[in-house]
């Protein structure tokens, strides 16, 4: 998924963004038993800030949301057996998008 000012914490294996397909603030944690791919979850402005201004409480926020203990945030993984079909149909879309943009600059920034 695309994110716009994407700040990554490569060492806690996730990432802060904002997705403009979702046109929302996004955190995309990497999965990394068995495959790497990404599960996405909404966040706040605020929340996103947070990487700016206390990364080890945005640290503690993408720990909850990997152990799945904030289900409401949750928006799609790319390993699609974890979907449900709204879910998938969103993440289909979400590909589209990427495409017809361009995808990823590449560009992003370590915190």
């Amino acid at each position: 998924m695309i994110l716009n000012n994407e700040r990554v914490r490569s060492s806690k294996y996730y990432s802060v963004g904002y997705s403009p397909f979702l046109e929302k603030y996004v955190l995309a944690a990497v999965v990394s038993r068995a495959a790497w791919y990404n599960i996405y979850f909404f966040i706040t402005e605020e929340e996103y800030d947070l990487s700016f201004t206390a990364p080890e409480k945005l640290d503690r926020l993408a720990d909850e949301c990997y152990k799945s203990e904030e289900p409401q945030r949750f928006i799609f993984s790319e390993k699609t057996a974890e979907n449900n079909s709204k879910q998938n149909k969103l993440y289909e879309e979400s590909r589209r998008y990427d495409k017809e943009h361009g995808g990823n600059s590449g560009f992003y920034e370590r915190f």
